[in-house]
């Protein structure tokens, strides 16, 4: 083999050893994540409507997000976490950066159906014990086209949350305890998402609508073909930023035995 081939598979197998970490980091904080949403969701379902009362607010969407903290953490420890070892055993920043990328992609998408299904699970469960469901703002849920455009949102959120996280290593490796000023501007992908979808809770909070007055607050759901777009082209933006702020980040962060 040339030796350009040979930096080629290197650079790929660097790339692949990446994406695995944060796929299987993924699969396992997703299994412990959805089991105790699931004990959760139909517990307060249930218990609700045994007491006859109308929960009314999805019981993901009453979590503003949960989901996306997990993800920070991931974040962090699939890219700085690991620099000085994917050095050391051959790979660059570049298979690092386009590792974390992929491996980002694959886990939203994941966690992006799981979420979907598991709106459509509490809609029908509530149905099912004569109880009113809707979604706490967030994007259109009451049509295939809008569920599939859920599905891709929620991909992108997840997506972006975890490419914060790694801005947010990346930013400590640079400065140590001084990073800790880059969290809120590094932020700003994550703050473009919600407010996109409608969800997490910047975006519920931006949403609030006082009627009559603050102790008649609420979010209203979102509605319209635009709105569901807009949420959309806001989480591949936020995505878009996300990767290139971590790819200037990467290109010069320090390696650092640990």
């Amino acid at each position: 083999m040339s030796r350009d081939a040979l930096a080629r598979a290197q650079h790929l197998r660097g790339v692949s050893g990446v994406d695995r970490r944060m796929r299987r980091a993924g699969i396992i904080v997703g299994i412990w994540f959805w089991v105790s949403y699931v004990l959760y969701a139909v517990g307060i379902t249930v218990g609700n409507a045994a007491a006859g009362n109308d929960l009314e607010i999805s019981a993901l969407d009453a979590t503003l997000g949960a989901t996306r903290w997990p993800m920070i953490w991931l974040g962090v420890t699939a890219s700085v976490g690991i620099l000085a070892l994917h050095v050391s055993a051959g790979g660059s920043r570049r298979s690092l950066f386009e590792g974390v990328v992929r491996g980002s992609l694959v886990v939203g998408v994941g966690y992006g159906v799981v979420t979907t299904l598991a709106l459509l699970g509490e809609r029908a469960l509530s149905a099912s014990l004569g109880m009113t469901w809707r979604r706490l703002g967030a994007l259109p849920f009451d049509s295939p086209v809008a569920v599939l455009g859920t599905v891709v949102a929620e991909s992108l959120v997840i997506t972006t949350y975890l490419l914060f996280g790694a801005c947010v290593g990346a930013g400590f490796a640079h400065y140590r305890a001084w990073g800790a000023l880059l969290i809120v501007p590094l932020a700003l992908p994550a703050v473009l998402a919600d407010l996109a979808t409608r969800t997490g809770v910047v975006g519920t909070i931006a949403n609030v609508e006082l009627r009559p007055d603050l102790d008649h607050a609420e979010v209203p759901p979102a509605e319209g073909l635009a709105t569901l777009l807009l949420g959309v082209g806001g989480t591949a933006l936020a995505v878009v930023i996300a990767a290139v702020v971590l790819h200037a980040l990467l290109r010069t962060v320090p390696v650092r035995a640990r």
